[in-house]
């Protein structure tokens, strides 16, 4: 009888498991304008955390605003992860190399997050001034 319970207990976790990642909402938006988009690059979008240094505007243009919402019917996920993937996933979508100002609320059963997509003038150049002034990138 015991042995049953706990199988029974095993197998509705694992479905449980198994549906909160069948049962997610992700989406993103943002506001920049069709003629100020860039042909996507092959390189992954850096989020330059606002904790750490903070990049000299003279080393890139602000793109525009993106925001981003994720929700799962589980509570165990890394939701603000989600959320900050997909404004990396919007960045890399519109043309734009990093985000910052990026901030997240996580919820219990979602997050939301929002960032400003910038673009790099000379990516080579500033990726140097990053690793100079130890900015911290995700």
């Amino acid at each position: 009888m015991r042995r049953k319970a706990v199988l029974s207990v095993g197998i509705f976790l694992f479905a449980l498991g198994c549906a909160s990642h069948l049962i997610n909402e992700r989406s993103s938006t943002s506001d920049i304008p069709f003629e100020k988009r860039k042909t996507p690059s092959l390189e992954n979008a850096i989020v330059i955390d606002p904790q750490g240094p903070s990049l000299d505007p003279k080393y890139y243009e602000i793109m525009g605003e993106a925001s981003a919402q994720v929700s799962n019917v589980s509570a165990i996920p890394a939701h603000c992860k989600d959320a900050i993937d997909m404004l990396r996933y919007e960045t890399e979508n519109v043309g734009g190399d990093a985000l910052i100002n990026v901030s997240c609320n996580s919820g219990s059963f979602g997050a939301g997050a929002s960032g400003t997509i910038i673009s790099f003038k000379n990516r080579q150049e500033v990726l140097k001034v990053l690793r100079d002034i130890k900015a911290v990138l995700k």
